[in-house]
């Protein structure tokens, strides 16, 4: 198979073995440079170990595995995947290395790291006190938030983990916390999503026969998105890639915009350089944005991408509106407008809906918009960021629990939250260690109310119990319970269809992991973890008009964008603003990625006015964000 490739990017698809760092501006190929090199060492120099390529999203992992399809027998010479999952399958290989004799489950929901960190202050006469200092739940939950935000920077960094580990940190009480916090895990057999990196880094660097194992096995390794690298991962490419004959870390340090997770472009920029030796390789052309749009990128960080070989014009329009309802007014219109007039020059194909986006810094500034939306009868969707499954209906969501405690009967937070949801006292502990026994007297207890859901459930959590390749026959009986209860009913009711909705999101859930997973090895334990890191959860567009916050959108691309809310507060973020410094570069970089998820028209709306919260009489005069400013000060 024959791909048209630049001088540059067969320069990096084609270089022999070594350790190179390509810095990739936005739209310059770097997918296709990853993909065309891994076929190129299959297919050309025929090199006889396996690929390990990892990505940061589920969407980027799958992209590659589809351009690479036509490759004979590429899921036996290539593990392509998200960093995490491929974390989770050295935990399940050698977890008794460590002490884990078998996978735990995973505990993915911040909502739950909060009830079970809640769980650990209640319970502890010494770390009691210091919860009840907060007179209010939202207050509590505040606090609660904020040390859980401090356990994981340090699972982020090594480093940091064992000083709280060692108890050389700053209060003891945190440090007393985090002990109690991850007994308390580990007296459920469950980890949180933190750990999952952690875990995998101290089997390979404590156990070096392991590590030798994924040493023999990939020769070769390719990290894409680099600049997000948090220093647990690179720790963990460090150690992978240590006897590699070739390492290729690819990224954009004008992308980096994960601080807030303790991700730093200087892992990419200089330790990888530093450890490895590597070749920088930089490519700025650009194969996706019109002119417009690169300029206005440029604007932000000069020359950042090539304009050479920008073949269309585009557009960039910059408007001033006199408040926020006036903006939403002028970008519903101009929209109206554009899928109105159905072509446009630049753009191949019909304008529709689904080839717009409208971004924002954060998600209130949609609201006005919403509302025009709605009147007008747009459709339209709230993209959310990636993650987990997230189940609707109260069947899903019980269903969910079930399964949760048939993978670990000693999991007390779901099966607390499991009484609570079937409206049963939560202050008893399971009366046998039989997962299914476990589940039987939880649903006898909640009796005949909800015998509507607990018949159904139990049916198909014994099904699961007896083989768990029965599952897609479980949602089959499911569906049928739902149905046969609206038709006695008279008619289904929306709890219903949010019912047969989350057994459809289920099966394509299954169906993802039955293709990755053999038979006689698939598990439920399994199958649930991948629900909690998202390898299994299909990649769900709504329909219609896009409107997202940039951390929702970012690695994908529309014909037309629309930056809404380019005001000082807005975007850049108030909370930046104050601190300044390394955030402030960041928003600079959340405006870069959202400049450049355009293709061929961009607009930048902001309103001159707004009412504040604490006032809705008096309009409060704006500011124009500084990054609009700097695009207009340096466009022609």
């Amino acid at each position: 198979m024959s791909i048209q490739l630049s001088p540059a990017q067969r320069g990096i698809v084609e270089a022999s073995d070594g350790h190179y760092l390509v810095v990739a501006s936005a739209g310059s190929g770097k997918t296709r440079v990853l993909t065309e090199r891994v076929r190129h060492l299959l297919e050309a120099q025929k090199i006889r170990s396996r690929i390990l390529a990892l990505t940061f999203t589920n969407k980027a992992a799958e992209e590659m595995r589809h351009r690479l399809q036509n490759v004979p027998e590429l899921s036996d010479r290539t593990y392509i995947g998200t960093i995490h999952s491929f974390c989770q399958t050295i935990i399940e290989a050698h977890g008794t290395a460590i002490g884990y004799a078998a996978m735990p489950a995973i505990i993915e929901r911040e909502s739950d790291r909060i009830a079970m960190l809640e769980e650990v202050f209640t319970q502890s006469a010494e770390l009691r006190s210091y919860l009840q200092r907060h007179d209010t739940a939202q207050a509590r939950r505040k606090f609660l938030y904020e040390v859980l935000e401090k356990f994981s920077f340090c699972k982020r960094d090594w480093k940091e983990f064992e000083a709280i580990t060692n108890g050389d940190w700053g209060s003891q009480v945190e440090v007393q916390a985090f002990r109690e916090y991850q007994e308390h895990l580990s007296s459920q057999r469950v980890i949180d999503f933190d750990d999952i990196l952690l875990l995998a880094y101290r089997i390979l660097s404590e156990r070096p026969a392991i590590a030798g194992i994924y040493h023999r096995t990939y020769h070769y390794l390719f990290v894409d998105e680099a600049q997000d690298l948090n220093a647990v991962q690179y720790a963990l490419i460090r150690i992978l890639g240590e006897n590699s004959k070739s390492v290729v870390l690819v990224g954009d340090p004008n992308q980096a915009i994960y601080g807030f997770n303790g991700s730093s472009k200087r892992f990419m920029l200089d330790d990888f350089s530093q450890d490895f030796g590597a070749s920088q390789v930089e490519l700025r052309e650009n194969y996706r944005s019109s002119r417009s749009v690169i300029r206005a990128a440029n604007a932000l960080y000069e020359c950042s991408i090539d304009l050479d070989n920008a073949a269309l014009e585009g557009e960039l329009e910059i408007v001033a509106c006199s408040d926020e309802e006036e903006e939403a007014s002028w970008v519903s219109k101009r929209i109206e407008t554009l899928i109105a007039g159905g072509s446009h020059p630049d753009i191949d194909g019909p304008i529709t809906l689904d080839r717009i986006a409208v971004l924002a810094r954060n998600r209130y500034v949609f609201a006005p918009l919403q509302v025009i939306l709605d009147d007008s009868r747009i459709e339209y969707h709230l993209r959310q960021p990636g993650g987990g499954a997230a189940l609707e209906s109260d069947l899903g969501r019980l269903f969910d629990l079930g399964v949760r405690v048939l993978v670990n009967p000693l999991n007390r937070l779901h099966f607390s939250e499991l009484r609570r949801r079937l409206g049963i006292s939560n202050d008893v502990l399971a009366k046998s260690k039989d997962a299914l026994a476990i589940l039987t007297d939880v649903c006898s207890e909640a009796g005949e109310s909800y015998s509507d859901l607990t018949h159904p459930l139990m049916d198909a959590w014994r099904m699961l119990v007896l083989d768990v390749n029965k599952f897609t026959r479980a949602m089959d009986a499911l569906e049928t319970s739902v149905k046969e209860l609206a038709v006695s009913g008279n008619g289904a009711n929306e709890e219903q269809l949010l019912a047969l909705a989350d057994i459809d999101f289920l099966r394509s859930v299954w169906s993802n992991y039955s293709r990755r997973a053999a038979k006689d090895s698939r598990s439920l334990a399994q199958f649930r973890n991948q629900m909690s890191t998202g390898e299994t959860v299909p990649n769900v567009d709504g329909k219609g008009l896009t409107l997202a916050t940039v951390h929702a959108v970012k690695g994908l691309e529309y014909d037309i964008v629309f930056i809404m809310g380019l005001i000082e507060g807005g975007f850049p973020d108030y909370r930046a603003v104050k601190s300044g410094g390394s955030a402030l570069t960041e928003e600079k970089n959340d405006a870069f990625v959202a400049l450049t998820r355009a293709k061929r028209l961009l607009y930048l709306t902001w309103p001159q006015n707004k009412f504040m919260p604490w006032d809705k009489e008096n309009r409060a005069v704006q500011r124009k964000s500084r990054f609009l400013a700097e695009i207009e000060r340096k466009l022609p």
